[in-house]
């Protein structure tokens, strides 16, 4: 493994990134029931819907984990031990929050032990629209449907749950951290020798 290709992966998290942060879309629509019966509508439009911006996360916390295979690959190519990188993963909460999100969502399960042991999984995604990003709301009987103008004022969640399902991070937070300390681990590779 090459430093050339590492930094070509570095660049691919950093698109993915960009792609996680880039709000705009088609839009989002859903139903929710009330206790009562009353099914209402919601729409939003000029975002991402609900599973494009899933999706851009998945990607990314995938890739975030597979950098760790590479990394491993750059140390046995310069004559460091895959056990550093192995130990600085484990020592790195959001990394191990990442591998076991990224395992869950490669496998659909976790198959070995939570490497956080918090067994951590995705909730939902939400939306907060402040009114300066709104052109206009408008409310029906059973329907609120809302256009966005400026999709960069939108805020998105996806919070990283536990096994209790206490909220442990936020997933767009816990990847930003996790690129940092992949980088910090790349740095010491590269300085061992």
């Amino acid at each position: 493994m090459t430093e050339a290709q590492i930094q070509e992966l570095f660049e691919r998290l950093g698109r993915l990134v960009s792609a996680t942060k880039e709000h705009h879309g088609e839009g989002a629509a859903w139903d929710y029931t009330l206790p009562n019966g009353e099914t209402h509508s919601y729409i939003i439009r000029g975002v991402k819907s609900h599973e494009a911006i899933q999706d851009s996360v998945f990607n990314l916390l995938i890739w975030i984990w597979n950098t760790k295979d590479y990394l491993k690959a750059r140390a046995s190519a310069l004559g460091v031990t895959k056990k550093m990188v192995e130990d600085a993963v484990n020592s790195h909460a959001g990394l191990t929050v990442c591998a076991d999100l990224a395992n869950r969502l490669k496998h659909g399960r976790l198959d070995r032990e939570s490497r956080s042991g918090l067994n951590p999984y995705l909730g939902n995604v939400s939306f907060h629209v402040p009114q300066s990003a709104m052109g206009a709301l408008i409310f029906r009987a059973f329907e609120v449907e809302m256009d966005v103008n400026d999709s960069s004022r939108i805020e998105l969640r996806l919070p990283i749950l536990d096994d209790k399902g206490d909220e442990i991070s936020d997933a767009f937070e816990c990847a930003a951290h996790a690129i940092k300390a992949l980088e910090s681990i790349h740095d010491k590779i590269e300085h061992s020798v």
